[in-house]
């Protein structure tokens, strides 16, 4: 009599074991990377918390012998951070308002009014995206002086847009593709004008993919230095990237203060990305 339970597969057992191996590789990988990442930040902050000399002089460790909080002390007292940090805001809000508004119009107009050529408006995008920044240095720097823009947030802004603009249009393309066009037409029924069905109706749709290029956009104006290094050189236009420079001079380096402000500049990257982790991860899946 045969029973109902199908005869267990020779390679079954096999497998299973590949599996296990596979997966036991990936994640030896996973947490050789992981560990390669976090070494460096908790060394940071655990640096930012010694005096000077122990820095310099002393032995290597993860742990204060003498913690302190003067090297956050000294950012503000020595370094001018609240300038800097104030421009630092400027040139992040600049930069996600400028990306979001044009990149958002951008990609809303190649996604619902699709024409011969824009295949390749799309290619020409990726092309500048592949550019190496430096090589948009000089040109707009000229451009700058021409305008009479340098030593000023605004040309910060505008340089760090110039590169963040096509990423911006391919991800958020995608985006308004996947909203079905019958909403739009039934909202255009109701009453409701092109305007209107885009605030009230596409950009509600696509917030997963906005909030995406907002956190990626503020990344890329909180952390650029070579638009600010490049542009601007009074403390009254530099961003904290550029301050970070101003502790390392011909003649010394303050460790202390160089660590703590590197601290100072990761934290608000780190909460943003922690809070909108799952908006993140969903729009950079979709988004491609």
């Amino acid at each position: 009599m045969m029973t109902g339970r199908p005869a267990a597969s020779p390679a079954a057992p096999l497998t299973r074991r590949r599996l296990r191996r596979g997966g036991f590789g990936t994640i030896l990988v996973l947490g050789v990377a992981s560990l390669a990442m976090l070494v460096p930040i908790v060394w940071m902050l655990a640096s930012s918390l010694k005096p000077e000399a122990e820095i310099v002089g002393g032995r290597p460790a993860f742990i204060p012998d003498a913690a302190t909080l003067a090297n956050y002390g000294a950012l503000f007292e020595q370094f001018s951070f609240v300038q800097l940090t104030l421009n630092s805001v400027l040139v992040a809000g600049g930069v996600i308002a400028l990306s979001v508004g044009l990149g958002g119009l951008a990609a809303y107009g190649l996604s619902r009014h699709p024409f011969r050529g824009d295949r390749l408006v799309l290619a020409v995008f990726l092309l500048t995206r592949m550019v190496t920044p430096a090589a948009l240095v000089v040109p707009l720097y000229l451009i700058m002086e021409r305008l009479g823009l340098l030593n000023s947030v605004i040309s910060i802004v505008v340089g760090i847009t110039v590169l963040n603009l096509p990423f911006v249009v391919w991800v958020l393309k995608p985006f308004f593709d996947a909203i079905d066009r019958d909403v739009e037409e039934a909202a255009i029924v109701d009453g409701l004008g092109p305007v209107g069905v885009f605030w009230r109706i596409t950009i509600p749709l696509a917030a997963p993919g906005l909030l995406t290029v907002i956190l990626l956009s503020f990344i890329a104006g909180w952390t650029d230095l070579l638009f600010p290094m490049s542009f601007s050189t009074t403390v009254d236009a530099q961003p904290l990237t550029s301050g970070l420079l101003a502790m390392q001079t011909g003649y010394k380096v303050y460790w202390g203060s160089l660590m703590a402000g590197g601290v100072y500049l990761m934290l608000p990257t780190l909460a943003l990305a922690t809070l909108l982790q799952r908006y993140l991860i969903r729009g950079m899946r979709l988004g491609y």
